[in-house]
């Protein structure tokens, strides 16, 4: 009961039914250590989750490698069912899985087709995010990738 009361007070991302993301915050991409083979990945990115009621809001944004800039969002809860996704390419609805404090699931459609899965993970201290995407291209190709962020303070 104490420990519960202690992650009520410290805003820990606290959510509906006690669920605690410790996602909430922001998050710089590390692209030394990230690996795409969908494609180049970004120059730099930024990814933002905030509290929004029973679930949350998502905000990325950042610079292409071609020196482009691009912004991606979405409300959703995880409830497992798909919300609205603006900005993306290979999807436009994604659904969210909570499995633990440190652990998300997420599956994205395009037009009522999967298109990516992806697990999202903490590190045990909280200073860094890796996303697991899974995935296959217009062309038909599959591909894996490992992106790495860090806590933004």
């Amino acid at each position: 009961m104490l420990r519960r009361n202690l992650l009520f007070l410290s805003g820990a991302g606290l959510l509906a039914q006690d669920k605690v993301d410790l996602a909430i915050g922001k998050w710089r991409y590390l692209r030394e250590i990230s690996r795409y083979e969908s494609g180049p990945g970004p120059k730099e990115s930024q990814r933002q989750w905030v509290r929004d009621g029973d679930g949350v809001r998502f905000l990325h944004d950042g610079t292409n490698m071609d020196g482009t800039p691009f912004h991606t969002e979405f409300r959703a809860k995880y409830d497992g069912k798909q919300y609205p996704f603006t900005g993306g390419t290979l999807y436009n609805s994604v659904a969210l899985t909570w499995r633990s404090p440190n652990r998300v699931d997420q599956v994205f459609e395009l037009d009522g087709k999967v298109t990516v899965r992806t697990t999202r993970t903490i590190s045990p201290d909280g200073k860094r995010m890796s996303i697991i995407a899974r995935g296959t291209l217009p062309t038909g190709k599959p591909f894996v990738n490992r992106m790495v962020y860090e806590r933004v303070k």
